[in-house]
Order: C-alpha cells, then structure tokens, then sequence
C-alpha cells in the first residue's frame, strides 16, 4: 500500500478559497498581492502598461513559492523556508513567506530592522498557517535549536581556538542599499544579510562583486573596514 504524501495549503494553485480561508492585502503590496491565513499569497487581477496595447490586462493568480533547505550538520535533516517572490514597479523583492503571513495576520514587523525571527511552532516550514507562527528574539531561537537537539556547543570545550581569529576576519561586513543608493543598514557578513533581509548569499555577492546592479530590489556593497596600523604605539 502506497504511503499517502502529506499536502500542504500551498501547493494548491486554486483560486477558490479553501476551508476556513481568509486573505488579506499585504502591506506595501495592496491592490497588488494579498496573503492567506493559511499560508498561500495570490496577485490581484490589474492593468499593466504594454508598449503596442498601452494597456494589458493581467489575471490573478495562486503564486508558486521556492522551497530553501538548510542542512543541519547535527541532524543531517534540512530546515525548510518557503519564499515567495513578489513584484512591484518593475522590481521584485524576495520574501520567505512566513514572514509576511505573521505580518500581515498576526503583527506587523520590520522585515530589514526589527532583528526577530519569525518560526514554525511545530518545526514544519512547509506548514505557515498563521496560527503555527511565533515571533522569537535570536536568544530564544537559539535555545528552541537546543531543546530541539539541532544545535549542540558542548564542543566548545574542546575546540582549537588559536585559528578563530583568522577565521573570523574572513567574514566581510556588508551594506544593505537602497537603489538610490541611500545606507539602510550595515551587516556582519553576508550570512547574516541572508538569513535577517531573506535574499540568497549567491544574490547579494554578485552585486556586491559588481556582477549585477541590483539584486531583489536592493543594492550591496562590502563595507570598509579600518586597518590598524601594526608597530604603532600609543603616546602617553
């Protein structure tokens, strides 16, 4: 007997509202897009300019989301991001999409400043329904990972530390942009712009390496960092 695969409110590309169903605009996208409380995001039927038609109209629809996994080195099972892309003026802007269900649903966050994290109460990232969503500091994100035994530091007491530094000074600090090109906020690395402004590392590197001009409606660049002088002494 085939083992019945598990379905997810996603998946279906059906306009009509599923059970229990309620959509509302997103914030910043309205007229444009709305959000599910079930965790499906749809495009409004709209005009848009056309060069010969000047006018085309473009129906709504049910939008596929990406599916992101992250391996865990602990466990070997990967974490799951479902983003949705949506696109505005000509420029597109890359969310995951529990994000903007707990925005739009349950409160309104920061998506670049607030420094929280937004997570799947059953640990299923397939699953973001609203109400399987909790908004996390990163301490309380961190030791969820250790009651959940994905992350371990009893290591630490045993690691060679004499090569961290060299290490760490790897890590290049990253401005975030506006297209203007207008300062919004400064990151330790690329990971960290990652996983806080919800872009692909691959993304921010090529435009901050000068391979694209823009990357989901932001633009990148590595930071300037300060060299200290070596043999320098400081006078009394």
């Amino acid at each position: 007997m085939a083992m019945k695969v598990k379905t997810y409110p996603y998946q279906n590309k059906s306009l009509a509202n599923l059970k229990g169903e309620e959509w509302r605009d997103i914030a910043g996208f309205e007229g444009y897009y709305m959000a599910s409380n079930l965790g499906r995001v749809k495009s409004l039927d709209r005009e848009i300019p056309h060069p010969r038609l000047y006018k085309q109209f473009v129906k709504g629809q049910i939008l596929s989301q990406s599916i992101a996994r992250n391996k865990n080195i602990l466990t070997g099972e990967p974490s799951i991001d479902l983003r949705v892309t949506l696109a505005k003026d000509n420029v597109q802007y890359y969310f995951n999409t529990r994000r903007v269900i707990y925005s739009t649903f349950v409160k309104e966050i920061d998506f670049v400043k607030d420094g929280l994290y937004v997570i799947n109460k059953n640990g299923d990232g397939f699953d973001c329904r609203a109400k399987n969503l909790q908004l996390l500091t990163k301490s309380e994100k961190q030791n969820r990972a250790i009651a959940r035994g994905r992350v371990d530091f009893t290591f630490l007491k045993t690691i060679d530390r004499s090569k961290w530094k060299k290490n760490y000074s790897r890590r290049k600090p990253i401005n975030q942009l506006s297209l203007k090109g207008k300062l919004i906020r400064q990151f330790v690395s690329v990971k960290e712009a990652s996983e806080k402004v919800g872009l692909d590392e691959k993304g921010i590197i090529a435009v901050a390496k000068g391979r694209y001009s823009q990357w989901r409606g932001f633009k990148w660049e590595y930071a300037k960092v300060k060299k200290e002088k070596k043999g320098t002494k400081t006078r009394k």
